[in-house]
């Protein structure tokens, strides 16, 4: 891949002024917030000339993949002169399908374990820049890690930007502040202090919160008292806040404050993308709105939306604590990938499924039911089936005449014939729920289901799997027994399921 870095620059004059029609700009998401600011700064110089003329005559067709879609990795580095400046801590990559109006946005934890030959063998993720760029420069550091992404998502980066992200703290400064809501209580008493080996305590309460440029920071960055997925998504709150608050008439109208972004963004950032390409993105965005737009983590709860990773045990890696994929190799990722970039009508219209075991083979409902929540489907309800001497699995669907979009993917997981024929049974108070698909496993799924993802894998060696001792959705259900969080309401679990 021969990427060619720019840092874009503008002559300026002396009194910028925005146009009278620059509130035209909506931006569709978070990719936009960092590559948008710097169209600010260009058509901040231009002067008497309407904002869609610049537009039509200057914007150039984006590179697409087979799917019609451009895919764009966002990468935040610490950025100073401390150690591990050069850590990609941020990786995000996003996917525009102008087509569907859609924007996938996936975070990648910077602790995801890669093996890189070339560059000396078995790293995190968030290493392989600093490892490329120290070997040869810093092209060649993304170059490095575009090549692992796209093995790790299965999807080709067309594009990229990477951030400075100390940098952000001038941007917020820039914009007078941001306001973001905050979920909980952050108190990090090992926040670094830049430069040093000592601590900066940091503290933020929950709620509504208006941060300046130092506080947006740490609350970016901080992780020693809460999760690395944790971050991942304050750091998408960030950005949606920065671009939340560009696109306010209180900014687009002062050429102050647009040259101040402009100077702040163009400093702390670099890019393969040409000037013309990204106000080609700021004409795209004209059909986008914050509905476009959702955004995924790839994390290590094996019951949750994007779990599909692990911590395996210390001793098997130098006593880091790294992921690494459930299953044998990048298999499962790759699937949840492809539905969140290529499968918009499933984000668009959610569907609510019931899984029933049809069969004696205890857990196969609670086993369904995992395997369809890790990729984001909302299962409402599990339980036995009518019988358990079902031959043949059944996806049922309620709306006859209007089959979900999300039953011919659920197929290619769960392989099946697809009916509108429900069995009159599963109208029954017992089986009476708002699901629109009822799932009836069968004995071809018992005998024929993938191997167990919970096999873990390990890449320097295969030891007994270590005991998880977190607990139990799963005995719950091989005993028989509803979950404490997901009562059956009604449904007789049996002694099979």
């Amino acid at each position: 891949m021969d990427f060619k870095t720019r840092r874009i620059r503008y002559r300026r004059e002396k009194n910028p002024w925005w146009m009278k029609n620059k509130h035209k700009v909506a931006v569709a998401g978070v990719i936009f917030a960092v590559i948008i600011l710097f169209f600010y700064g260009c058509a901040a110089l231009i002067q008497r000339i309407g904002f869609i003329n610049i537009i039509g005559i200057f914007g150039e067709p984006l590179s697409e993949d087979q799917y019609g879609t451009t895919n764009i990795l966002m990468l935040g580095i610490g950025g100073g002169t401390h150690d591990g400046a050069d850590l990609t801590d941020t990786i995000i990559l996003a996917s525009i399908d102008k087509k569907n109006k859609f924007v996938p946005m996936l975070s990648i934890p910077r602790d995801f374990y890669v093996d890189i030959k070339d560059l000396g063998g078995r790293m995190r993720i968030n290493s392989v820049y600093e490892a490329g760029k120290h070997k040869l420069n810093s092209e060649q550091g993304i170059q490095y890690l575009i090549t692992e992404v796209e093995k790790v998502s299965g999807v080709k980066v067309h594009y990229y930007v990477k951030i400075d992200f100390s940098g952000f703290k001038d941007i917020v400064d820039a914009l007078d502040g941001v306001d973001i809501y905050v979920d909980e209580a952050i108190n990090d008493p090992y926040y670094p202090l830049d430069g040093t080996i000592l601590y900066s305590p940091f503290y933020l309460a929950a709620g509504q919160q208006h941060m300046d440029g130092e506080t947006a920071l740490k609350y970016a960055r901080s992780r020693k008292t809460t999760s690395d997925f944790d971050r991942s998504k304050r750091q998408q709150k960030l950005l949606f806040a920065i671009k939340n608050k560009a696109m306010t008439k209180e900014i687009l109208l002062d050429p102050g404050k647009i040259t101040a972004l402009y100077n702040s963004v163009s400093a702390n950032m670099e890019t393969n993308l040409s000037i013309r390409q990204i106000i080609e993105l700021a004409k795209i965005s004209q059909d986008f709105d914050e509905q476009s737009i959702i955004t995924r983590v790839i994390n290590d709860n094996p019951l949750a939306c994007g779990g599909f990773l692990y911590t395996p045990d210390r001793s098997y890696f130098n006593n880091a604590a790294v992921l690494v994929p459930i299953g044998s190799g990048l298999d499962f990722i790759h699937q949840y990938i492809d539905l969140i970039f290529h499968y918009p009508d499933i984000h668009k219209n959610p569907v609510k499924i019931q899984v029933l075991n049809g069969t004696k083979a205890a857990g196969l409902a609670s086993e369904g039911k995992a395997q369809l929540r890790r990729l984001c489907f909302d299962v409402v309800r599990f339980g036995n089936a009518r019988n358990q001497e079902i031959k043949e699995t059944t996806i049922y669907y309620k709306d006859a005449e209007n089959p979900p979009a999300a039953i011919y993917f659920i197929q290619q997981i769960i392989p099946g014939k697809i009916s509108s024929e429900i069995s009159e049974e599963y109208f029954d108070p017992a089986y009476e729920s708002e699901a629109d698909i009822i799932i009836e496993l069968g004995e071809d799924y018992a005998e024929n289901k993938p191997d167990d993802i919970f096999y873990y894998y390990y890449p320097i060696a295969q030891p007994t799997a270590p005991t998880n001792t977190t607990t139990t959705e799963d005995e719950a259900d091989q005993q028989g027994q509803p979950t404490a969080a997901e009562p059956t309401e009604g449904i007789s679990e049996g002694p099979t399921e």
